[in-house]
């Protein structure tokens, strides 16, 4: 007894347990066995093949990609080189310029096909006006599966939309920033290095087991509630620290040992990688790493860099925008860098020149056949120059024909000769052309490459609009699904460039559009945000009423062979609304004629019958008679 008292005094109880020899045998002395056989079955067993790219594998298990340019040079260009960085300021400038904004996934949504409806799926017509006062019983019908069950429809969440609004406007982590700065980060990355990292921290809470894990041992695990292991913060990790821990085959969380790699959810515990699913310090389920920092050896800018592993369910990771693929991406500076570098070097070149350098503007070649005079005539040009720097340089040759000798050699650049005007401009298309925006959108005032400015404004704004649907779908979609809010979504207003004439005139064409369905027998509207709503069926009161004044009414009691024809009332027998008269006719008493034969006259749009030349002559010779 006194021996394992010693023990229980030794060990904490809450994270080991006394077990029989054989089952701490089977535990321990067979585990590593167990899992390398595991482990073998697996790689063997997977479908995957290894990727065609070489990588640098660290100690930890995590693959760093070996690129052309590295990452630390590609930040170095988009922060330096005017020309590369206004484009990537024009991509960001457009997609965050109108903000971002909380919207419903759906209006309704079946939750038998999970299909999801802008409008109201109305099984049958139901007025507008009693829909909104809710006078009227509303049926709902999926057109996909036929669901009618008023229980098996769902509509999204104010509560969820609050909590969204909210985390747009607080500030998201302990710099202050908000979110659409962290999301600008994020697209920065993206536009340089095609690949971003965010981190999503959690105050995880630890619920304790009732009894240990019997594959794991572990006495302690970690809550995935968000309403319990609450947000912490939202902060961007720069992409030059971090690597992935994958293997061979690409399959995250294992190395290329094929063994897998864990880590403890306290973040105070994460200094080592576990190969074991349980942290041997608190004795909690471990989580399968994702992600390593500082082990990059391009260069960490820190003076004591602090090495952290991290979860997958910690990391918005993109791995790729322009060029994705299952690690990472394919930056576009690695196809346009020499372009880069050579607007850079250009930008170095007539800095040089403008400086201090002061390089002289030409030489003087004179022939010597004196070579010993060299020396001390060098000595002499140097204090020259230091007086006068641009003076013209004299130089002593050695030569045997002294009357050829004297030369005159201009070193003034000429840049017209060089035409670094129309080269620059070359360079930029091809780098802007390969992001997908057009000149005129980051200040090129001549019109290079479209000279339509219309056509240059249309094709950016696909490609941002592109960007921004990617942006939505890939960065603030994981946020939502990582605070577990799926009826609501985060995204950004668009930025298509419509001026407000074109807007009414869009906005005249729905008006005429709505007017004609209006006249179909549908109920229009407008909702609380001056959008014109419309009815999914037309109105029966309004369509009979139609019918009955319409053509085609049925007017024999119940003799359906009677009807009134289609075609158009003569003159004179179509009679006006409101119980008046029919319109007499030009000729009549009361006529525009008042009796005349002759109807109305020449000159009119009146009826005119018109008389043959024997009965006008036999009317004439009847008024001379009386």
């Amino acid at each position: 007894m006194g021996f394992f008292s010693k023990i229980r005094e030794s060990l904490d109880v809450r994270n080991y347990k006394i077990v029989d020899s054989q089952d701490y045998g089977r535990i321990t002395q067979d585990h590593y066995s167990m899992r390398k056989t595991i482990n073998d079955e697996y790689l063997h067993a997977n479908s995957r093949a290894s990727t065609p790219y070489p990588f640098m594998d660290t100690p930890d298990g995590s693959k760093i990609p070996m690129w052309r340019v590295a990452p630390n040079r590609m930040y170095e260009l988009a922060d330096y080189v005017g020309d590369l960085r206004a484009v990537i300021e024009t991509i960001q400038r457009e997609m965050f310029r109108n903000g971002i904004e909380v919207i419903p996934r759906y209006e309704h949504k079946c939750l038998v096909c999970l299909k999801e409806y802008e409008q109201k799926p109305l099984k049958e017509f139901l007025p507008l006006t009693k829909s909104r006062t809710g006078l009227a019983k509303e049926k709902l019908m999926c057109s996909a599966c036929g669901n009618e069950n008023p229980r098996k429809w769902t509509k999204p969440d104010p509560k969820n939309r609050q909590i969204l609004q909210s985390l747009i406007e607080k500030r998201v982590n302990n710099n202050q920033q908000s979110l659409k700065l962290v999301a600008r980060q994020a697209e920065r990355d993206l536009d340089i290095i095609d690949g971003c990292y965010i981190l999503v921290s959690r105050k995880w809470a630890l619920k304790v087991l009732e009894e240990p894990d019997p594959l794991t041992g572990a006495t302690k695990e970690a809550v995935d509630d968000i309403k319990i292991s609450k947000l912490d913060e939202i902060i961007r990790i720069h992409p030059i620290q971090c690597s992935l821990i994958a293997s061979d085959e690409a399959t995250l969380g294992i190395g290329g040992d094929g063994k897998p790699r864990y880590i403890c959810p306290q973040y105070e515990h994460r200094d080592h990688i576990l190969e074991v699913p349980v942290c041997d310090k608190c004795g909690c389920k471990a989580f399968n790493a994702f992600l390593e920092t500082n082990s990059v050896p391009y260069g960490v800018p820190l003076s004591s860099p602090k090495k952290m592993y991290y979860t997958q369910k910690e990391i918005i990771w993109i791995p790729g925008k322009y060029y994705p693929d299952v690690l990472y991406g394919n930056s576009p500076i690695q196809s346009v860098w020499k372009k880069v570098m050579s607007l850079m070097h250009q930008d170095e070149y007539m800095w040089k020149y403008f400086d201090k350098d002061r390089p002289p503007k030409s030489l003087l070649v004179m022939g010597s056949r004196n070579a010993e005079s060299v020396a001390s005539f060098m000595e002499k040009q140097r204090q020259g120059a230091r007086q006068d720097p641009y003076m013209p340089r004299p130089i002593l040759l050695n030569t045997d024909n002294v009357g050829q000798a004297l030369q005159y050699v201009d070193l003034t650049p000429n840049f017209k000769e060089l035409e670094l005007n129309d080269l620059r401009k070359e360079l930029r298309q091809i780098i802007s052309t390969v992001y997908g925006v057009q000149p005129l959108f980051y200040g090129e005032q001549a019109k290079a490459g479209l000279g339509n400015e219309a056509l240059q404004v249309t094709l950016t704004n696909r490609t941002i609009k592109w960007f921004q649907r990617f942006f939505n779908e890939n960065f603030f979609d994981e946020i939502t699904d990582i605070l577990e809010i799926y009826d609501w979504k985060i995204e950004l207003v668009t930025s298509e460039e419509i001026d407000e004439l074109r807007e009414e005139q869009v906005r005249g064409q729905k008006i005429d559009n709505t007017v004609k369905l209006y006249g179909m027998g549908f109920d229009v509207a407008f909702d609380g945000e001056n959008n014109i709503q419309i009815s999914q069926y037309p109105n029966p009161e309004k369509q009979e009423a139609m019918m009955g004044g319409g053509a085609g009414q049925n007017i024999g009691a119940g003799n359906n062979d009677k009807t009134t024809s289609s075609s158009p009332k003569k003159e004179g027998e179509a009679q006006q609304f409101d119980g008046q008269p029919k319109i007499a006719r030009p000729s009549d008493k009361v006529g525009t004629g008042e009796g005349d034969p002759r109807g109305s006259g020449t000159g009119t749009t009146l009826s005119n019958k018109g008389m043959s030349k024997k009965d006008w002559d036999k009317f004439l010779k009847s008024i001379d008679e009386d």
